[in-house]
């Protein structure tokens, strides 16, 4: 694929694709490459700190074969690293700088697996790609729910925080609670396109460019699970009636003698 409106870090990105699509197509049983993410259907939000996303899709037969052994990759580029990071899939580095997360299925697990639309780069010929559309999505976020949630995990986290486990109550507030607010904002004000279904954190600057300031306090790091606490029931109270008896407990925590 070239393009000229494209920089050349991302047309680099593409041709890689390109040339491990033509490897795949050397090899019996193998039936696609799609691409996902800023390789994929999102190319315009693609720079030079991205990185390849592919699946690739093969016959059963041929499924393990692609994921056991990854002379197909390093025929295209030689591998400087490479990580089995799931059963499914690689973690790898090519020599020439060039990261990528792939991951290689049979195209009956396909309907299985949650993903995002991609594009396709290559397939067999006669192969059908309508299979390649996804079947299920990411699990879509119900704010009532997502609300009380929170604020269970809260109130979890600041126990954890009078505990002395600091680092355990960072990561449930500073994480999980935040994680699931930035779910509810991305439903409540209809974040749009942009916003990624499967990690609320993703391109959080972009969607809401006037929130850096709050997100510095939400996210304020070790040591400030409080005022991060705060902040992020604050904020949970735009969304409706709390239960109030959840919310006292809360508050109680908040201001906690020392």
């Amino acid at each position: 694929m070239s393009d000229f409106t494209i920089g050349p870090a991302v047309q680099r990105l593409l041709d890689r694709l390109d040339a491990i699509a033509a490897s795949l197509a050397q090899k019996d049983g193998t039936l696609a490459l799609l691409g996902l993410g800023s390789v994929g259907l999102d190319i315009a939000r693609a720079d030079r700190y991205s990185d390849l996303d592919f699946f690739v899709v093969a016959e059963p037969s041929t499924v393990h074969r692609l994921r056991d052994q990854l002379a197909w990759l390093s025929a295209v580029n030689p591998l400087v690293f490479a990580h089995r990071n799931t059963a499914d899939g690689w973690k790898i580095l090519f020599e020439d700088g060039i990261f990528a997360e792939l991951a290689v299925f049979s195209q009956e697990q396909l309907p299985h697996i949650p993903f995002q639309a991609g594009r396709l780069v290559w397939a067999r010929a006669g192969f059908d790609t309508n299979v390649l559309a996804p079947i299920r999505q990411a699990d879509q976020t119900n704010v009532a729910w997502a609300v009380v949630e929170a604020l269970t995990c809260l109130y979890v986290g600041l126990g954890r925080f009078w505990r002395g486990e600091r680092l355990a109550a960072q990561r449930m507030i500073q994480g999980n609670v935040l994680d699931l607010v930035l779910k509810i904002m991305r439903v409540d004000e209809h974040a749009g396109p942009g916003a990624d279904p499967f990690d609320p954190s993703r391109r959080v600057e972009q969607i809401w460019p006037d929130r850096r300031e709050w997100l510095k306090q939400a996210c304020a790091g070790y040591g400030y699970s409080l005022e991060a606490a705060q902040i992020l029931l604050t904020e949970l109270r735009r969304f409706g009636p709390l239960p109030s008896a959840l919310v006292a407990a809360i508050e109680a925590l908040l201001h906690a003698p020392t």
